[in-house]
């Protein structure tokens, strides 16, 4: 946080502000179980224009200034978050092809990178970037400032756990979002880079949903089951 700052109000500003999202959040999860892609990517929008209003507040009142040049953040969260990204990527390749028949490579190509493929992810890259913004630059600062005291790694393990957290009732994507949100979180508080955290995301909600799910962007727009 940045010095000279009431630490106090700020606190209870945070306090405040995580209340109402907490509250919501659970109130929305409850009685809309079982929804579209699109009405969450509507309500992100919403979040994120919300985001938007309170961006240089953010930015100035409860992360302040990095430390360390911007090419070298960037460098080390390029290699702390597309490092572990890329044998998941090679699992769920592996795993898709395992199911093409017949087993050449010019039908494990067309499997895996398949029109659809491209079509979701680009359909991921804004996605994760307005997923990032949310959650490693606006809620993230705000745990920062409402647990002081405490370790670096509880607001990063928070902000993990609430990630994966929006994604139910789909248990097994909570699963996969909380453990990527842990890292994501981790590398946003030590770099201050978003960047590489969204390219992560996208490559891993592309692969994951058009490989592993099979499905691409369709299966992603319907009700969850």
């Amino acid at each position: 946080m940045r010095p000279g700052v009431n630490h106090v109000m700020l606190q209870r500003h945070a306090a405040v502000e995580l209340l109402v999202l907490a509250t919501s959040t659970a109130m929305f999860l409850l009685l809309l179980p079982n929804r579209p892609l699109w009405m969450n990517m509507g309500l992100a929008l919403l979040a994120l224009a919300l985001v938007g209003i309170s961006a240089r507040e953010t930015r100035r009142h409860f992360w302040g200034s990095p430390a360390g040049e911007w090419r070298s953040r960037q460098c080390r969260s390029v290699e702390l978050v597309l490092g572990p990204t890329l044998p998941v990527v090679v699992a769920f390749g592996a795993f898709a092809a395992t199911g093409v028949e017949p087993r050449s490579v010019d039908a494990i190509v067309s499997r895996l990178f398949g029109p659809g493929f491209f079509v979701t992810f680009a359909v991921f890259v804004p996605w994760a970037v307005g997923q990032q913004t949310l959650f490693q630059f606006y809620l993230l600062g705000r745990l920062r400032a409402l647990l002081p005291g405490a370790s670096p790694l509880v607001p990063v393990v928070l902000t993990g756990l609430g990630y994966g957290a929006v994604h139910l009732p789909d248990w097994e994507v909570a699963r996969l979002a909380g453990t990527a949100g842990i890292l994501w979180s981790f590398a946003y508080q030590r770099d201050r880079v978003l960047l590489p955290i969204a390219c992560s995301h996208a490559i891993l909600g592309a692969t994951y949903f058009s490989w592993v799910r099979g499905g691409g962007l369709s299966l992603a727009l319907l009700p969850a089951p």
